[in-house]
């Protein structure tokens, strides 16, 4: 008989993602319902220090657990949808042939400098996140990173770590994103982005790192293509012949040309838009859907090929879409119980019991369990620094140095939160299991929150001001 393997077995993500949501539940019955008064300055909702207070308690039971899928798929909708919209539009490009062209000739311009390509699309994408322009946007960019990712030769990994990896590497430690740190020196009372020099270096130091660790995945996988975190053999025989076809050059005919010049428009409009008019979600999506219509029409698929190819590209985008609506239904959970402010308030109080430089590590891992609980940066933002600012008063810890923790706290675990809805998207567009991702990722998560202490340390014993 053949010996049966014993051991763990990591949980489907749907699984995983409904467990963490009925362990939720079960906290709202534990954890007394609470909540902060807060009070709004301008278009900022802050919480009011020292104000918490206990409220009518709201248990989560068997009705409510399933509710809060539902709940969490409804006001998910927004993001859900666009990922449709990007898998109708990408996949009518690749029926128009543009993808596959295109890709063709830049890979020839490419040929022996890969590398050189993966950290310049790192770079950019750094940059854009350390400035907060690359945070939600890099659901809709992600096509691109896979689809150049796949002319270089790489896997779907590799487009996952330019794009969503790079941005990241940027927006965790950010010195000029104003939904973090920016709202986070505003509720500080500190001149907005001071102490950038300090943060443009860990952010040079953050990119290196991810880059270095991209690298590695890079040469493995070109080495043996089986230890691809995505590895199938047919799938890996059909990517063989995918990169043997761009070998051969193709006709690039006018049709080509204008959809090109569609798809070069409309991802321009995207960061236009989302530098200059304040885009959501919701625009992105209107984009994806007009370059849908424009690339199918010109790419001559016609009416009734269009609308097909732009249901088919759909299809493909099944699993991101739930993945972003089961992750949501963590926080409808934790919301409709109450809980997350009363979460916030005991985790807070060792910190008042300690001094200035165990305080501010506290401070930090502190901030870690939190992001859990609030994904969003500028929801951690308003919500933890009103209680973090007067505890660092009361401790010796500098107020800049206090800011530091929120954002190393809110930052790196951003890259593996199953209730972050950005990484779980991404992962689903891309086709990578959480699982693999997980076992693959924690190990340079766990070097980043080792250095994320180290820093914080020497920042208070510097005394770190405003500066």
């Amino acid at each position: 008989m053949a010996e049966k393997k014993l051991g763990f077995k990591f949980p489907h993500v749907f699984a995983l993602m409904f467990m963490i949501t009925v362990f939720m539940a079960i906290l709202t019955w534990i954890v007394p319902a609470g909540q902060f008064t807060r009070v709004k300055e301008g278009t900022i909702t802050k919480v009011v220090a020292g104000s918490y207070h206990v409220v009518p308690a709201h248990p989560q039971g068997f009705w409510e657990v399933f509710l809060a899928v539902v709940k969490g798929w409804e006001q998910a909708a927004v993001m859900i949808f666009m990922v449709f919209f990007v898998g109708g539009a990408i996949h009518i490009l690749e029926q128009t042939g543009t993808i596959r062209i295109g890709l063709g000739r830049i890979v020839r311009g490419l040929k022996g400098r890969e590398m050189f390509a993966v950290g310049l699309v790192m770079t950019i994408m750094s940059i854009g996140g350390a400035t907060g322009v690359f945070a939600n946007p890099v659901v809709a960019l992600m096509p691109i990173g896979l689809m150049l990712s796949k002319a270089l030769g790489y896997d779907e990994v590799v487009g996952f770590g330019m794009i969503y990896l790079g941005a990241y590497a940027g927006f965790n430690v950010g010195w000029g994103n104003v939904f973090t740190v920016g709202i986070a020196h505003s509720v500080a009372q500190l001149p907005m982005f001071s102490g950038m020099g300090v943060r443009v270096l860990f952010h040079v130091v953050n990119l290196a790192l991810t880059f270095g660790f991209v690298y590695m995945y890079c040469r493995k996988i070109k080495a043996d293509p089986t230890q691809s975190l995505t590895y199938e053999p047919g799938k890996m025989a059909a990517a063989d012949a995918q990169a043997a076809g761009n070998e051969k050059e193709e006709q690039l005919t006018w049709r080509h040309m204008l959809c090109a010049a569609i798809a070069f428009i409309g991802f321009a409009a995207i960061i236009y838009g989302s530098l200059k008019l304040k885009w959501g979600i919701r625009d992105y999506s209107v984009i994806f859907f007009m370059m849908a219509v424009l690339s199918g029409i010109v790419g001559g698929l016609g009416v009734t090929g269009t609308a097909t190819a732009f249901v088919r590209g759909c299809g493909t985008m099944v699993y991101a879409a739930f993945v972003i609506g089961m992750a949501r239904a963590i926080s409808v959970v934790m919301s409709d119980g109450r809980i997350i402010d009363s979460i916030i308030h005991y985790l807070s109080m060792p910190i008042a019991q300690m001094g200035p430089v165990l305080g501010a590590n506290m401070m930090l891992a502190a901030n870690i369990i939190i992001n859990f609980f609030i994904p969003s940066g500028s929801g951690q933002a308003v919500t933890v620094m009103p209680i973090m600012v007067p505890l660092a008063d009361l401790t010796g810890i500098t107020r800049q140095v206090a800011t530091q923790a929120f954002q190393f706290g809110d930052g790196f675990t951003n890259c593996i939160m199953p209730t972050a809805g950005v990484v779980m998207g991404c992962l689903g567009i891309a086709g990578i299991s959480y699982e693999r991702y997980v076992k693959w990722f924690w190990p340079f998560l766990v070097v980043q929150l080792v250095l994320a202490f180290v820093a914080i340390t020497v920042l208070q014993l510097m005394k770190w001001g405003p500066a």
